[in-house]
């Protein structure tokens, strides 16, 4: 008796544990770690870099003043872009460049945090500067330093 409910739970208990596996590869939970795992690593960080792509409007002002206006806002420390296409190619009215903001959380902690949130309302911020049509980033694109 005993041999046989060993060897019928020798038999099934890895099976049991595949089909947890593959169940688990497919579910909220896996989703679930992966997002507090992420949250417990940032909660200590205060640099991110985010990369989005810039539209701008060179008829009413040019590049380098809209570079330089984004790179006053609060937090801010680098911003750097990169024509999609060569300048003579494309529309001075939507003139497209892949721009890059690394952003130091330091001024944020001190008055009441910083975290990933933060780099949505940085590109808002960057919207609201004359000249720029839009700025479009994807959230996975925000990343630590």
């Amino acid at each position: 008796m005993w041999g046989f409910s060993f060897s019928l739970g020798f038999l099934t208990i890895p099976q049991y544990i595949y089909t947890i596996y593959i169940n688990m590869r497919k579910s909220d939970i896996k989703r679930i770690i992966k997002e507090e795992v992420i949250r417990i690593n940032e909660e200590y960080q205060d640099k991110y870099k985010m990369v989005g792509e810039l539209i701008t409007n060179l008829e009413v002002r040019p590049q380098k003043e809209i570079l330089s206006d984004i790179r006053s806002i609060t937090g801010v420390t680098v911003a750097s872009e990169k024509e999609l296409l060569p300048y003579n190619e494309q529309e001075k009215t939507r003139f497209r460049a892949m721009l890059t903001i690394k952003v130091d959380g330091y001024p944020f902690i001190k008055s009441g945090g910083f975290s990933r949130d933060k780099m949505q309302d940085i590109a808002r911020q960057i919207i609201k500067v004359e000249g720029v049509v839009t700025y479009r980033v994807n959230p996975d694109t925000v990343t630590t330093l």
